[in-house]
């Protein structure tokens, strides 16, 4: 286990706090206690979502790229995102912003990913992210972070969610259509 595997690793756990805290506060009478844990949860999620850059680079620049890594990271990413939303559907001022076929949405696309670049690699070719996948996953942490920050009562955000929810959308939609087009040409290609 190294350092970068480790920082992944405490993203995950942070993104269990995310939930958890996420599901107190849905179920909680709304007291002066209870308003600090969408704060909390907001903390959480922004730190982890700078953790998904910081041990990606970490493992490149000190060439500890690993299996482990290569599967744990993305994992770590999509549980981040898409556990995070499901949560957020608790809540009626995030589902004005974030409807629920957004969810099914980014939850698709992240299964249509994997299944592609689980095949692609099978065959023996890699299949790593692209930019546009890191892009994608950019805003839909900003959109999301948004949201979190209207669940816990601010409104000074509201522009940045549906902003962000439009991005995300679209990036959402365009990075799975450029990874089925990559797919194709690999598998097409590996087959002449």
């Amino acid at each position: 286990m190294n350092i970068p595997n480790t920082i992944t690793m405490i993203r995950l756990v942070m993104t269990v706090f995310v939930f958890v805290l996420l599901e107190l506060y849905a179920a909680a009478d709304a007291g002066e206690a209870t308003k600090t844990l969408p704060w909390i949860a907001f903390t959480l999620f922004l730190v982890a979502s700078v953790t998904d850059f910081l041990d990606g680079y970490l493992a490149r620049k000190w060439d500890m790229v690993s299996a482990f890594g290569r599967i744990a990271d993305p994992f770590a990413d999509k549980i981040l995102i898409a556990g995070t939303l499901i949560s957020l559907l608790h809540f009626d001022v995030a589902t004005e912003v974030l409807p629920h076929w957004y969810v099914v949405v980014v939850i698709a696309r992240e299964f249509l990913v994997t299944a592609i670049r689980g095949y692609v690699e099978s065959t023996g070719q890699a299949f790593g992210a692209d930019r546009l996948g890191k892009w994608k996953m950019v805003s839909q942490c900003w959109t999301v972070a948004a949201v979190l920050s209207m669940v816990a009562g601010s409104s000074w955000f509201e522009w940045a969610a549906v902003g962000g929810f439009w991005v995300s959308l679209a990036l959402t939609v365009v990075s799975g259509m450029n990874y089925c087009v990559k797919a194709r040409e690999l598998i097409l290609g590996g087959a002449s």
